[in-house]
């Protein structure tokens, strides 16, 4: 029996996973590795279900910032906006909202923490080698360990995926452009609401958050072509929102490949973006994660047999996460269509965009 498994990465998806497994006496190592978080992460109601499963939600409470309306609007050519449709959500769903990744990894780590069965590397496996029933691994600090079973939470980028997966030189990746803002103006005119502002270029993602306890506006920026950057504003107004000393990091986040692939190969299970990457489109990255854990979690309190639970979640949410990145990258089109077809998009959303919202995230939220 497997008692004592190895999680790579430091990010939200590997500590959810410390955090399921600890709490059925398993030994974990942990390697963080350079594991960087920056900014928020939304949290729709079916995310806000999973993570009650998963942790004491009186602690995250405290951090979380809920969003009571989902306005989208347009950027024109004159860079004012213009109204196209609100969704409330208040009298539909409950829990919807911002958390800061730093603040939701430290409650899963400290939760982790509590079992004396836990040990953290800072450092970052470059190597992974399986010979037979053996798994060894090398960090960067050049050791060697061995383990039983791997779970690989590095993301899309990561040894781990790699290893399973192979590296695949056409795989297509989107940039996605990412700033906060603890400025106070943004935050006002943000404050219980997220927008969707529709511009020529691409499309923003603005809602409030918290940021080390502090009131903050989370940015994202998706842009209609890799090569476009965030653009520039001289209106005083739209200014307030979406400052122009903004500092945007840019990430890549891999495209739908319209394929299957493996999350696992001979001892070594992808979790988190390593096993399933999502496009931000529906935001449902994080949320889906979560969902994982909890299956993970509820197996684990009938069975032991890790290589049985690698087979039944594979079955239970392959199909799942297959039907969100699909509907994400139907999403991602709509929001980036230009000319002819972008009149229509806003057309609709302005006519029916309470209905549309419904048709597509009701099914999600719900689950």
């Amino acid at each position: 029996m497997i008692k004592n498994i190895t999680i790579i990465g430091g990010s939200v998806a590997a500590w959810l996973a410390a955090v399921v497994f600890t709490k059925k006496k398993y030994h974990v190592n942990i390697f963080e590795g350079d594991s960087n978080s920056f900014g928020s992460q939304q949290i729709s109601p079916n995310g806000w279900l999973a993570l009650n499963q998963i942790c004491n939600i009186e602690h995250v409470e405290p951090i979380f910032e809920p969003f009571n309306t989902i306005h989208i609007k347009k950027i024109n050519s004159e860079q004012t906006l213009e109204f196209l449709t609100n969704y409330d959500l208040i009298n539909k769903v409950s829990n919807y909202g911002s958390i800061s990744r730093e603040d939701i990894i430290e409650i899963f780590k400290t939760q982790a923490l509590k079992s004396k069965r836990v040990k953290i590397y800072s450092s970052k496996i470059d190597h992974i080698v399986a010979n037979g029933l053996n798994k060894e691994l090398l960090d960067s600090e050049g050791r060697l360990f061995e383990s039983d079973f791997i779970i690989g939470a590095d993301g899309v980028n990561g040894i781990s995926r790699k290893f399973v997966v192979g590296s695949k030189k056409n795989t297509g990746f989107k940039k996605i452009f990412r700033a906060v803002s603890l400025d106070n103006n943004p935050y006002q005119l943000t404050k219980r609401m997220l927008q969707i502002l529709i511009h020529s270029e691409g499309y923003y993602v603005i809602y409030p958050t918290i940021i080390k306890k502090k009131k903050a506006t989370n940015y994202i920026f998706v842009p209609n072509k890799n090569n476009t950057t965030p653009p520039k504003f001289l209106n005083s107004t739209l200014l307030y929102l979406i400052p122009n000393e903004l500092h945007w990091i840019s990430t890549h986040v891999q495209k739908n490949l319209k394929e299957k692939t493996s999350i696992y190969k001979q001892g070594t299970f992808l979790f988190g973006d390593a096993a399933f990457p999502t496009l931000p489109h529906l935001a449902q990255g994080g949320n889906q994660i979560l969902e994982d854990a909890v299956f993970l979690k509820k197996f684990l309190e009938h069975s032991d047999n890790l290589d049985e639970l690698v087979n039944s979640f594979i079955r239970a949410r392959y199909l799942k996460r297959d039907l969100i990145s699909k509907k994400s990258e139907l999403i991602g089109k709509l929001l980036s269509s230009k000319n002819l077809t972008g009149h229509i998009r806003n057309f609709a959303i302005q006519s029916n965009g309470k209905d549309l919202i419904d048709n597509f995230l009701n099914p999600i939220w719900t689950s």
